[in-house]
């Protein structure tokens, strides 16, 4: 992620590295304001990336909420 992405991790927090990715697919698309179906896109690639088990929940500035979980649902957003 540090050379491929050219993104800068922080912590050793797998949260952060896990919203980074997105940033990153997100950024790829060169949109300054993206819809629904860009997010979607986006998540999709993240699940491509990341395996193992994860749910994050995003609040996006003048967007909304994101919420999402890995596809096989080993992390569920609500128990």
């Amino acid at each position: 992620m540090f050379r491929a992405d050219l993104r800068h991790i922080n912590t050793t927090s797998d949260s952060e590295v896990l919203l980074n990715v997105l940033a990153h697919e997100l950024q790829l698309q060169g949109k300054l304001k993206p819809q629904a179906e860009d997010m979607f896109a986006a998540v999709q690639r993240v699940h491509e990336r990341c395996k193992g088990g994860y749910a994050a929940v995003a609040l996006i500035t003048g967007y909304g909420m994101l919420a999402f979980r890995d596809p096989h649902g080993i992390r569920p957003l609500i128990y």
